[in-house]
């Protein structure tokens, strides 16, 4: 009786989309003419991330390295109010007409964290061997409020 239920259940759950189909009709172009619309991308969200290691290594003889490890990124949203926006603009460089790719950024705060600062050692599977932390960092409320971006070719 309980694969029965099971069965029943999963051939439900598989005729659902079918059920719920909408069809779609062609406008003729007076119908056409009447719409209006709105372009560009709106992306909304919460985003993080983390980085297990970012070394620096000091190029000169007898130069050392540093390692930032288990770095995070934790807090940042960007609501379905105030989106980031991604549109196509003209503007005009050096007297040429040129399209752009331009990313809004909207309010979006955040923290960024580094587990352990150290000086010197290896970074392997996930931890530093080979020299002390020298401590942490955090820094916070970090705004990219107003900012726009423009992508082209050239």
């Amino acid at each position: 009786m309980k694969s029965f239920k099971q069965i029943a259940f999963a051939a439900a759950v598989l005729a659902a989309p079918f059920m719920a189909q909408a069809s779609m009709t062609s406008m003729d172009d007076s119908a056409l003419s009447s719409v209006t619309g709105q372009d560009g991308i709106s992306i909304s969200g919460n985003f993080g991330g983390s980085v297990g290691n970012v070394k620096y290594t000091d190029g000169d003889t007898g130069g050392g390295s540093l390692n930032l490890t288990n770095i995070g990124f934790t807090g940042f949203t960007i609501s379905d109010a105030a989106p980031l926006k991604i549109d196509v603009i003209t503007t005009t460089i050096a007297s040429v007409a040129t399209q752009q790719l331009a990313i809004t950024m909207p309010t979006m705060t955040g923290t960024v964290t580094v587990g352990g600062i150290y000086v010197g050692g290896t970074y392997a599977a996930g931890s530093t061997t080979g020299a002390a932390s020298i401590g942490s960092l955090a820094v916070s409320d970090i705004n990219m409020a107003g900012t726009t971006i423009k992508v082209w070719g050239h």
